[in-house]
């Protein structure tokens, strides 16, 4: 009797288990507990001439080129690990912050919660749930595009904030052109203007660029498509 009793809980137990990794999945359970909306990231078709033309020479500037996404490494929308002619390396946007796509605990008791809610804030006040679940839009999207294709990377070998990983910009196709990532995601709903920026090679300066970023963040609100349509 006690064994099957025993059994019988094993079982509930997985069954438990795989509810709560189903809501997870589809967003209406975040991992701290948290209810999600389960909302689906309404996407807008983007195109190419809304976009910077690329150049990829420029003082400063590293080009490097057939660059392929590493896999099964930690990364999200907007940082990565690259395999390219001078090595690998973990990489980070300019210009972009995307959401984090789960809920985490570290050490110490501490979490990424704050940081959750200044990036569902940005986005008008979305909760924890909508907000990862746009940044697993950002990361999926980013992914699918980086392993499609060999792309380009533009960097300065600037720190982000230690030696571990640095700045660059990511040049990708799209519609038969090149244009860089940070702004498709902009345009797309999927990041926030947020983190340092820098000059484009032969082309405009930081704050233009901002500017122009903000462009393309009004067209993706008043189209309410990725977070501004939740």
């Amino acid at each position: 009797m006690k064994k099957k009793k025993s059994l019988g809980s094993i079982i509930l137990g997985l069954l438990a288990a795989a509810v709560v990794w189903f809501l997870q999945e589809k967003g209406f359970l975040e991992k701290d507990g948290s209810l999600g909306s389960g909302a689906e990231v309404p996407t807008g078709a983007v195109s190419a001439e809304n976009f910077t033309r690329v150049q990829t020479q420029g003082q400063g500037w590293t080009l490097l080129q057939n660059c392929r996404l590493v896999t099964g490494r930690n990364g999200d929308g907007d940082s990565f690990h690259v395999k390219h002619e001078k090595g690998e390396t973990e990489f980070r946007l300019y210009f972009v912050d995307t959401p984090e796509s789960e809920f985490k605990q570290y050490g110490g008791g501490e979490n990424n919660g704050k940081r959750l809610a200044e990036q569902g804030e940005y986005f008008g006040g979305l909760g924890q749930g909508d907000t990862t679940t746009v940044g697993r839009a950002s990361k999926e999207l980013v992914k699918k595009i980086l392993s499609k294709n060999d792309f380009q990377v533009l960097t300065k070998w600037e720190n982000v904030y230690g030696p571990d990983r640095k700045y660059c910009l990511v040049v990708i196709p799209w519609e038969g052109r090149e244009i860089y990532l940070h702004e498709l995601l902009v345009a797309k709903g999927l990041a926030r203007i947020h983190t340092r920026g820098a000059n484009l090679p032969q082309g405009r300066g930081y704050q233009d660029q901002k500017s122009f970023l903000k462009g393309l963040e009004q067209d993706a609100r008043e189209k309410k498509v990725g977070a501004w349509g939740l």
